[in-house]
């Protein structure tokens, strides 16, 4: 299929993932802030036995890639263990090759998912004067409502 197609379908699908969890309560929080802010919803991959879902066949649509959403979530869980949380500019700093939006999308993703990590956890990679001012926006409350935007 021409690249260009899957792409007016992937937007077709885009507002119809955030219609259907807007309007009629379906999916996770994360699952659609994952679609609003284009963050690939890695943890919502199926394992191939069961119908993919959606984002499985888009998946070079999304600005944030499985693979980085993967490697900071395997990384975060690596410091759990350790308990060595950084703080958010000791995260931006070791992923360097990250932009600091992408960094906060990821970890925004994340936090939605509600179960991974504890609140010590976000409140020391959101330390005060160790994260940019937008950073604060990784543990603020999500409203579907308010939150997700049809553009």
């Amino acid at each position: 299929m021409p690249d260009e197609i899957k792409e007016i379908l992937f937007q077709q699908q885009r507002f119809q993932i955030m219609d259907i969890g807007v309007h009629h309560g379906r999916f996770t929080n994360a699952y659609l802030y994952a679609w609003e802010d284009l963050v690939y919803p890695f943890f919502e991959d199926t394992d191939g036995s069961i119908l993919k879902r959606p984002h499985e066949s888009f998946a070079e649509f999304f600005k944030v890639t499985r693979e980085q959403v993967e490697t900071l979530h395997n990384y975060f869980c690596d410091q759990w263990e350790g308990k060595t949380v950084p703080t958010f500019y000791e995260l931006e700093e070791y992923f360097s090759s990250y932009d600091r939006g992408e960094l906060i999308h990821i970890c925004r993703y994340i936090y939605l998912q509600g179960h991974m990590f504890d609140e010590g956890f976000w409140e020391k990679l959101i330390t005060p004067m160790q994260h940019p001012s937008e950073a604060a926006s990784i543990i603020g409350d999500f409203d579907r409502e308010k939150d997700i935007y049809f553009m």
